[in-house]
């Protein structure tokens, strides 16, 4: 308590003070003496009024009827000053890159050397008050009893499928053949594991969350809430591609196409599938409701025997711009790395293994859900053989990584299948030891916030340069990736609470 105190006394100082150093400084920061020195000197006037403005802004609450409002919206107040907070330190870490990346707004060396303690002031501001919402809350009575329906088992094998997932686009930054040599092909499969484990997850919940919300609030609350998640994907997805637009990955003319998915992202792709795999979730849901779990368990067949009929049509060329959207829809043509149709494989088994885990969990005895995984997984082995062999073991590997997965092979969603039911199976056996705080806040927080952790993962992976491919360097890049996305998390929640 006496540390909140002070910070909240020393807090209004913190912020004049600072803003009066910035103001001299820039001030005495030498300008251009060319023939453009009046437009300097107005972008200085226009940068000294946004230095200022946290101090003016914050004495105008001080007095008079901006203190009475500061009263009266007090809760509010803090989560706006909360939000910007955050946001200035994103700022922050944009800026400290601009020496080492390709952004598309650039300031010479000297300019950006010369805002750099104006920078960072405010940074340290930024994180002072996200420390002091952190104090508060520490000291706020926890509740004696929580409930939570969330299962711990599944946050983190969906946070792992996550780690795969980043770390994979981590690897493609630096070249899976410069980082792995002949390995490479085998790295490779071991991360193409993540999408099919996440998709088929993605159906657990459809069964244990959302369908619970159409049985208990109805069929419009559970629409409502998938819609508003659809927003979210496609608002995280509109941010990545941004960001790789702004680092230069993306041409102009592709971040367009990418945002009406008539192109894709570099790596985010992922969300871009979720956008209108969550809407598909609806009239899923309607069915799974309407004629139980055996109709959804039979979607399998319905989707092999039609992967028939959907070679047949001419698709559009796969440089046209629609041809990148039927192949997210469809897989035709071979252009995309996701394809909504073939996906429904994937979550047909989450939803049947999510229906038999309910089901178990009802009767106290875990046989049902466990031989369900095992059947599934034999029957997923046996079509991958019958579809795999013969072949040798290195061209397997690169069939895996490579032409099952662009061509929607059958053996792209069997082995993906097993490598999903042998991760949850090893994650629900280990369940009692995925209570430790250190996988709370790490992997299995990745699990619980997966949006952010996509959004937030693949944003870095895009824009962190790659710089050294010494061992080192490279295990910096997936910690600077990794535990980078965690700690955004972390203050996001901060932030916001």
């Amino acid at each position: 308590m006496k540390h909140q105190r002070f910070l909240e006394k020393l807090f209004p100082w913190l912020i004049w003070v600072v803003s009066l150093i910035n103001a001299v400084w820039l001030l005495l920061i030498p300008g251009e003496k060319t023939d453009a020195f009046l437009r300097i000197s107005y972008q200085r006037i226009m940068l000294l009024g946004l230095i200022l403005l946290p101090s003016i802004v914050l004495l105008i609450l001080r007095i008079g009827w901006g203190k009475a409002m500061t009263i009266r919206y007090a809760e509010r107040k803090t989560k706006i000053i909360s939000t910007l907070a955050f946001w200035t330190l994103i700022g922050v870490g944009f800026f400290l890159l601009m020496p080492y990346a390709r952004f598309r707004l650039e300031l010479s060396y000297e300019a950006w050397f010369g805002l750099l303690p104006v920078v960072l002031t405010y940074g340290m501001i930024s994180l002072i008050w996200i420390g002091y919402n952190w104090l508060r809350l520490r000291s706020q009575p926890v509740p004696v009893t929580t409930s939570s329906s969330r299962e711990v088992f599944i946050d983190f094998a969906r946070g792992f499928a996550i780690l795969l997932a980043v770390g994979s686009h981590a690897f493609y930054a630096f070249g899976y053949d410069i980082l792995f040599g002949d390995a490479m092909y085998q790295v490779m499969s071991l991360t193409r594991l993540a999408t099919p484990s996440f998709i088929l997850i993605t159906g657990m919940m459809f069964e244990l969350v959302y369908l619970r919300k159409t049985e208990k609030q109805g069929f419009k609350a559970m629409v409502k809430s998938l819609i508003s998640r659809a927003m979210q994907c496609y608002l995280a997805y509109g941010i990545t591609v941004l960001i790789e637009w702004f680092n230069q990955q993306l041409s102009t003319a592709d971040a367009q196409h990418a945002v009406i998915f008539m192109g894709n992202s570099l790596f985010s792709g992922i969300l871009q599938f979720y956008t209108l795999f969550l809407l598909l979730a609806i009239p899923i849901i309607w069915v799974r409701r309407r004629f139980g779990i055996w109709a959804i368990s039979s979607l399998p067949v319905v989707v092999w025997m039609g992967d028939i009929l959907l070679d047949r049509p001419a698709w559009p060329a796969p440089e046209q711009p629609l041809g990148h959207l039927t192949a997210l829809l469809f897989g035709n043509p071979e252009v995309s790395n996701f394809s909504m149709w073939h996906a429904l494989t994937f979550m047909s088994f989450g939803m049947l293994v999510g229906y038999m885990y309910k089901r178990s969990k009802q009767a106290g005895s875990w046989s049902s859900f466990q031989i369900t995984l095992l059947v599934l997984f034999l029957i997923c082995l046996v079509i991958s053989l019958v579809t795999v062999f013969p072949t040798t073991l290195d061209d397997f590997f690169f069939d895996f990584s490579n032409t099952f997965r662009i061509n929607h092979e059958i053996p792209y969603y069997s082995i993906g299948s097993m490598g999903a039911f042998l991760l949850l199976w090893l994650s629900w056996k280990l369940r009692r030891f995925l209570t430790h705080p250190w996988l709370e806040h790490t992997i299995t927080r990745l699990g619980k916030d997966s949006l952010w952790a996509f959004a937030v993962g693949n944003s870095l992976a895009a824009m962190l340069p790659a710089l050294s491919t010494q061992t080192w360097f490279v295990v910096l890049f997936l910690v600077a990736v990794l535990g980078g996305s965690i700690v955004i998390i972390h203050l996001k929640k901060l932030a916001w609470k």
